[in-house]
Parts: structure tokens; sequence; C-alpha cells
């Protein structure tokens, strides 16, 4: 069976084998020591990378990395920036069309430049009661009586 394999070791004699189970041997210590340097440099990357990834100062800093920021959510979760808050904090009683509403988004850094973003804003506009459409795509911030 050893003839036919290719491998220098099928045919050393038994005494070249135990020398060399013994220099592979000798080596693992090296190995996971190395491992371990390489985990290490890996979890120095990663939080690198996160904190790169959570600065998100504005649509540069976007490409090709998805944010918490711009994902579209359905509903207020706990620590996101939802497309409604957004528009909550552009709109205010001043009569606004959509497309001012993505341009003011994109200006103060709330939201990056993207093609969909107007469909984004309305959708959220008619999604959500606390948007009011006075006249043909213009809306306000609807003022309630529990406000302060």
């Amino acid at each position: 069976m050893s003839s036919k394999t290719k491998n220098p070791l099928a045919q050393a004699p038994l005494d070249e084998l135990a020398a060399e189970l013994e220099r592979r041997r000798a080596a693992l210590p090296r190995l996971i020591a190395r491992r371990e340097k390489l985990r290490t440099e890996l979890g120095m990357l990663d939080t690198q990378i996160t904190a790169l990834q959570r600065l998100d100062a504005g649509p540069a800093s976007k490409i090709g990395v998805p944010s918490n920021r711009s994902r579209r959510t359905t509903g207020d979760k706990p620590g996101r920036v939802t497309m409604r808050s957004k528009i909550l904090e552009v709109l205010g009683t001043a009569p606004m069309r959509p497309v001012e509403i993505a341009e003011a988004l994109v200006d103060r850094g709330l939201h990056g430049a993207t093609k969909s973003l107007k469909v984004q804003v309305s959708s959220t506009l008619a999604k959500f009661p606390d948007f009011e459409r006075i006249s043909r795509g213009q809306w306000v911030r609807k003022i309630s009586a529990s406000n302060d």
C-alpha cells in the first residue's frame, strides 16, 4: 500500500518518522502562539472597524457600510433613529414638499443622499399620524393638544 503513495514519509524508516513527529510536536507551541497573536490582531481590527462604522458622520462614511441610521424601520425601536424621527426633526409648521424634506435631511446630515429618499419620505409621511397633509404635496408636523 505504501509503495503507491508519493509522500516521502511513506518510505521513511521508523526512526526518521519518530524524529519528524518530534520536530512537528516541537513546533506546536510556536504555532499556537502565532494563532493567538493573529486572533489579537483580528480583535483589534474588528474594534477599529466597529468604531469607524459608529462614527457615521455623513454620506462619505456610509459607502459600502450599512448603518442603523439609514436602515428603514417600521416602529420606534430604542437606540435606532427612524425615518419618522428624522422627518419630525426637520418638519415644522411651515408646509414642505417631500422633495424639500429629503433635501433638508441630506443637508443636516441626517440621511445619505439616495435615489429613493424622496419615496421613503413620502411613504413615511403617509404612514404616520404625526404628519398632516394640508394640500397636494404639502405636509406639516401635526400639532396635537397633548404637546407642550
